[in-house]
């Protein structure tokens, strides 16, 4: 088990990776219904939502310029919301970041070389 806060950016990259992996195996199978009413599943994806807000957070300035175009602030400043006041997350709004925003995210990680 790693506790380290201290993570180089091909890391940070390996765990954005890895979350929109997760994210889109948790949904597999799920409609914007099946998955309002799937709470484990919402805690799951909102569990890899607010990985992917911190390792926005830490990637150097360098890192994040490997991919200029995402919005870094958003994917933290929604790890912030999601960690400090879950209850503001509706389904509808999740069911949008995780169909729309990760597979854009999981598109443009594609296209980095891997480190």
């Amino acid at each position: 088990m790693r506790l380290s806060s201290e993570r180089s950016d091909p890391v940070l990259i390996a765990e954005l990776r890895e979350s929109v992996a997760c994210i889109e195996e948790y949904l597999a199978g799920h409609s914007a219904e099946s998955f309002r009413s799937d709470m484990r599943t919402r805690d799951a994806v909102c569990m890899r939502l607010i990985v992917i807000g911190e390792a926005a957070n830490r990637l150097t300035d360098d890192g994040k310029a490997r991919l200029p175009h995402l919005n870094w602030g958003g994917m933290a400043g929604l790890r912030h919301m999601l960690a400090h006041d879950y209850g503001a997350a509706s389904p509808s709004l999740l069911w949008s970041i995780a169909t729309v925003s990760v597979p854009q995210l999981t598109d443009a990680l594609s296209r980095l070389p891997e480190d």
